[in-house]
């Protein structure tokens, strides 16, 4: 199992729910579920990601690393992003600046696929 689907499923089994409660949960199949957890799933979309995050009551963040997407979230990501003067980014919360963070990581991930 690798560190994504390990950690999916500690976290739905401390939470007490099954593979077909948390695909409910989350809006997602079952079979996805497991796939994930067995590491069948070479890569899980973010938008998957999101969705058991919000099932799990888990940061989307520890998903996105758990997949290698992200290194993990930190201070020095978090200025980077508020130093490139977004517009719009003065009235975000703290937890909106994280996601656009993430998307910002997601984003580079991919090109570093495409090379």
């Amino acid at each position: 199992m690798n560190e994504l689907g390990t950690y999916i499923k500690e976290r739905r089994t401390e939470k007490g729910l099954s593979i077909r409660r948390l695909a409910e949960l989350a809006a997602i199949s079952h079979t996805e579920v497991k796939r994930i957890e067995d590491s069948l799933r070479k890569q899980t979309s973010p938008q998957i990601l999101r969705s058991i995050a919000s099932a799990l009551g888990v940061p989307y963040e520890d998903l996105m690393a758990a997949a290698g997407y992200i290194d993990g979230p930190t201070a020095e990501t978090e200025s980077a992003t508020m130093a490139t003067g977004i517009k719009g980014m003065e009235d975000l919360s703290q937890e909106e600046i994280d996601q656009v963070n993430q998307y910002i990581a997601f984003l580079k991930s991919q090109r570093k696929i495409k090379d």
